[in-house]
């Protein structure tokens, strides 16, 4: 439906997210402002710039002698006007897509209810925003604005449905780094499910476009935490040959196999100041989003 997107705005859908106790609340009215002052204060009177009409911006500040010259419309800023641009890129491999029984949401429906808090709250900071979906190639982008016209589109995009095959994502990290034409704030949201030298290379490059990167890896709860019960009943479909396995070793070394796989990330991204963090499908948003706080406050 088309009102669909309205969802992500309301912190009843934002709860269903997390079975743990979260302040939907802190999200949509003023969770920034609660964590660290804010420096924007409206307009000042010093005049600074001028940049072109988009559509849904407001026509409070158009310029209308310019519109008199050249007939375009351009609009005025000024020196407190918010100056941080953001890119928020989502990953749709099919990957994303898995759902344990005890959840009623994804991987992805957890990442898509995090990246529109996370627009919600650079867009509600007057910050201009991009959105983009990638698998295997970058499937689309909503290039950097700050209307709320923009952020209802961005909420649009979010609610589709689409997953797409791919074995390798970071082939589409050489179309992203080209959407990168401005420093600023950098939030990819993926599962990392794949091979980690060829992300962490790509990431890195992405990192020299004077990018502050902020990885978020989620994992179904039941993904990460592997609960076989105590055997595990293994049948032959050829011969029907039966075979029990005690399932306690299997699940402390697949455990021991995924935290591995997290701590590379974890590992080098520490180490060249890129924020990374893993949450499941059982975290609540206020700690992810903490993220964006410390960062947006740093900028």
């Amino acid at each position: 439906m088309k009102e669909d997107y309205k969802k992500y705005l309301d912190p009843e859908f934002i709860a269903s997210f997390s079975n743990l106790s979260l302040t939907t609340k802190m999200i949509l009215k003023g969770y920034m402002l609660g964590i660290h002052s804010s420096p924007m204060k409206g307009f000042s009177a010093e005049f600074s710039d001028r940049k072109q009409y988009n559509d849904g911006d407001s026509t409070r500040f158009i310029d209308w002698k310019i519109y008199g010259r050249t007939e375009k419309y351009y609009l005025k800023q000024f020196e407190d006007e918010t100056n941080i641009y953001a890119n928020i890129f989502l990953d749709r491999s099919a990957s994303m897509n898995f759902r344990s029984e005890k959840f009623s949401y994804s991987k992805l429906d957890y990442g898509r209810q995090l990246a529109a808090a996370i627009a919600t709250i650079f867009i509600n900071q007057k910050d201009a925003v991009g959105f983009g979906n990638y698998a295997d190639t970058l499937k689309d982008y909503l290039p950097q604005r700050s209307s709320k016209q923009h952020l209802k589109n961005i909420l649009v995009n979010i609610d589709r449905n689409e997953v797409y095959p791919a074995e390798k994502t970071f082939t589409s990290f050489d179309e992203i780094s080209n959407k990168l034409s401005k420093s600023g704030i950098l939030v990819i949201i993926t599962d990392l499910l794949e091979e980690s030298k060829n992300i962490i290379d790509r990431i890195l490059t992405l990192q020299k476009k004077q990018q502050d990167i902020i990885v978020f890896m989620i994992a179904d709860d039941d993904e990460y935490s592997l609960q076989l019960g105590d055997h595990l009943n293994l049948i032959d479909s050829e011969t029907g040959e039966k075979l029990v396995l005690k399932t306690s070793l299997l699940n402390k070394k697949y455990k021991a196999v995924y935290d591995e796989h997290i701590n590379k990330f974890r590992k080098v991204f520490t180490e060249k100041k890129i924020y990374f963090t893993f949450v499941t499908t059982r975290t609540p948003f206020h700690l992810p989003l903490r993220e964006i706080v410390l960062v947006r406050g740093k900028k």
